[in-house]
């Protein structure tokens, strides 16, 4: 497979010679109404939207907040984690195993296209942009179907930056360090951004560089690596952004293209030792250099998007969009030939799509908007390994076509109703292959895989209603459909046997062409939910259940790996966000989500045994002052609370158990105006010692790690 891309040195020497060669142009300040995005929400709807007029639980968080978080620690799926609820707890790694919203899988996107592999999920995705790049977050509680393929629990969308009105030749450059008192546990970051904006075009052109050394636990010790699945402890990111747009025909025309290049790579200068789980005795690491090639993530994303804002009385958007992946994983046991245990996965996807979307309001008066389009996607994707060149999965081919039509209205004073359908159409195909010597069917070694193709056809439909009972009070209700593929990849890689068993010779062929496993998993997600706001005081809340007829879990088997096991899931939950501004100047902010599933374990359509806590959340509580001492300095302070619990023993594995934790995060920040601005944050102010919660409850001394001390970060931003 070919994947082809602009090389970070000539992006770097883009962002080092762009300043020069267009500083002799004249700045404009006229603003443009598209970049007026604070209060609405365009990934719930697929059209610019206030969130009030969703029906659904919807978070976004804004730059502020986002500022907020990320001076505590420069990690999305922290922050993520922090204030969405539902959201599993960071594991803190490169990989995202583990990390789910509402028990079920999150689509990932970067302003709107998608980062998820749905053929082979290497639990990388949560890492494809950098902190520094990104505007907002909009975020969807729950399964949907209107950004397509892999939302059954919810939907992520990183906004990422551009310019913005009154930007002239702006220039911004920034700095980050982090301590945690060990020599070798500082990080270093740096980042830099150029703007431009006038009534003809804009563009946005930003890179950042970060090194991050070694995690430590609240009892001083070297926090364990997972050197299979990657690390972000004792790495170096790169990461090198393009935005540009140009209006013509007056502004009713728009053209805008993004380039996004996203680089982690481990510094390979420590090895893990593993801890032991019975004995509770975490991992930690040992200076020296890991056998094989560094571990590393390159994500590569291009996008040109064309906007008619007066066709037809309505505005047509049409986007064009690639992406290249390229994960490269550790050292591990794979038995690719009988002489030969060890050796790296690889996997490489590169995906292809367009979005076509027309956009018509008022069509019947009643403060109707409506959209209609067709979304269109083609993944290549396949595992290999790096050193011995073979083939852990054949090459894997997806394409999906969706028309759909979204709107919503209003029914009297008091009343909105919204809905939609989207008919999604995909095809798989499979080329023939062969097993690793380590995996095969029947207890058999390199089995051969018949490929062939499997074509799927799925109608998913959403439904709400909004209630109005006063201006600050307000219900909802909804029923959303998710699509999804299970990891068919995994599936095809076949089971694990190892080196030692018998190479027994039968007839036992993966046969991709009669799989029922591979058949697309709908997630079923109602919900009920209400909200109350006044001048000082916002509260929201949901109910939710979320059914999977024949979901797609992973089941934990004999050799500490994952299967994936078609069952029958049923997931419920509740939800609470609230905020009260105590005084003009401080603000409350609390959260509390509860989540548990179910699962059919003997195939009768009932659901009879708890599901495995790897695939949910424990009970959390996060609760947040913030206040503003003047105009220029303001500070929060967090604690998040995550709840002991048990799951009983039952005939699918053993029993699990989680020992609560709770931490608390500080960060302040202080506007020194023209010279510049200055954050300080702390992670885990009591240092309070912990095992983290993919960790308890993975039963594995492989896994089993200690989650990050106190750790200090002093940022410096100032505009040039």
């Amino acid at each position: 497979m070919k994947y082809t891309h602009l090389s970070l040195s000539s992006f770097w020497g883009v962002v080092i010679f762009l300043p020069y060669a267009v500083f002799a142009e004249e700045p404009s300040s006229e603003e443009d109404s598209s970049y007026q995005m604070d209060s609405v929400v365009v990934t719930a709807t697929r059209y610019a939207q206030d969130i009030d007029k969703i029906a659904g639980a919807i978070s976004v968080i804004d730059s502020k907040e986002l500022q907020q978080q990320t001076l505590v620690a420069d990690d999305l799926t922290s922050v993520i984690a922090n204030l969405v609820p539902s959201f599993t707890p960071s594991r803190q790694k490169l990989s995202n195993q583990g990390e789910n919203m509402r028990g079920r899988n999150v689509l990932i996107m970067v302003d709107g296209i998608p980062q998820n592999n749905p053929l082979r999920n290497g639990n990388r995705y949560g890492y494809t942009i950098d902190p520094s790049m990104i505007e907002r977050i909009e975020v969807i509680n729950g399964a949907s179907a209107v950004q397509g393929i892999g939302a059954t629990g919810g939907i992520i969308n990183y906004i990422s930056k551009g310019a913005k009105p009154g930007d002239e030749w702006k220039q911004t450059i920034g700095s980050r360090i982090t301590s945690n008192l060990h020599n070798d546990g500082a990080g270093h970051k740096l980042h830099y951004s150029l703007s431009q904006f006038d009534e003809h075009y804009d563009l946005f052109l930003a890179g950042s560089w970060q090194e991050q050394g070694l995690y430590y636990d609240g009892n001083g010790k070297p926090i364990g690596m997972n050197q299979i699945q990657g690390e972000t402890q004792d790495s170096t990111s790169y990461n090198g952004l393009f935005k540009g747009g140009y209006k013509f025909d007056e502004g009713s025309q728009r053209l805008t293209f993004f380039a996004n290049q996203y680089r982690l790579k481990s510094n390979n200068n420590y090895i893990a030792v593993p801890g032991d789980f019975k004995k509770d005795i975490p991992g930690t690491v040992t200076k020296g250099k890991p056998e094989g090639k560094p571990v590393s993530n390159s994500m590569d994303i291009y996008s040109l998007t064309y906007n008619h804002y007066d066709l037809a009385e309505g505005s047509l958007t049409a986007k064009l969009f690639m992406q290249d992946y390229n994960a490269v994983f550790g050292q591990a046991l794979w038995w690719p030939t009988p002489d030969k245990s060890q050796d790296q996965g690889v996997i490489k996807s590169s995906k292809k799509g367009f979005k076509l979307s027309y956009e018509r309001s008022d069509l019947i008066d009643i403060d109707d908007i409506w959209v209609a389009g067709l979304d269109g996607l083609q993944d290549e994707t396949t595992q290999e390994l790096a050193q011995s060149g073979l083939k852990v999965t054949p090459l894997m081919q997806y394409r999906s076509l969706a028309p759909f039509i979204q709107g919503d209205f209003m029914i009297g004073e008091n009343l909105r109703l919204s809905g939609g359908v989207r008919f999604e159409n995909t095809w798989v195909k499979v080329d023939d292959g062969k097993t690793l010597y380590g995996f095969g069917n029947a207890g058999q070694h390199n089995v051969d895989i018949i490929g062939g193709e499997q074509k799927f056809s799925k109608t998913v439909f959403n439904v709400g209603a909004i209630y109005n009972f006063t201006p600050e009070l307000s219900t909802f209700v909804s029923f959303n459909q998710g699509f999804g593929l299970p990891d068919i990849g995994r599936i095809l890689r076949g089971n694990w046997v190892g080196g030692n068993s018998p190479n027994n010779k039968g007839n036992a062929p993966i046969n991709f062409n009669t799989m029922p496993a591979v058949e697309p998993v709908v997630t079923d997600n109602y919900e009920v939910g209400a909200s109350y706001r006044n001048d000082s005081f916002a509260i929201s809340s949901s109910i939710y259940t979320s059914i999977a007829k024949d979901g797609a879990n992973l089941k934990l088997n004999s050799a500490g790996t994952y299967d994936v096991e078609r069952q029958r899931t049923e997931i419920k939950g509740y939800e609470l966000k609230a905020t009260y501004h105590a005084l003009s100047k401080t603000k409350l902010q609390t959260m509390y989500s509860h989540v548990e599933g179910q699962v059919d374990t003997n195939g009768n359509g009932d659901v009879d045994s708890d599901m495995d806590l790897r695939n949910l959340s424990p009970d959390r509580l996060m609760l947040a002052v913030d206040h503003e001492f003047n105009n220029n300095l303001s500070g929060r302070i967090q604690y998040n609370h995550l709840f002991s619990r048990e799951k009983k023993a039952n005939g699918a594995g053993s029993k699990q158990n989680f020992d609560g934790y709770g931490l608390v995060d500080f960060s302040v920040n202080y506007n020194m105006g023209n010279y510049g601005r200055i954050g300080f944050g702390v992670e885990n102010v009591l240092n309070k010692n912990y095992i983290n919660y993919f960790s308890q409850i993975r039963n594995h001394s492989s896994y089993y790690f200690s989650g990050r001390g106190r750790t200090f970060s002093l940022s410096y931003e100032f505009d040039l």
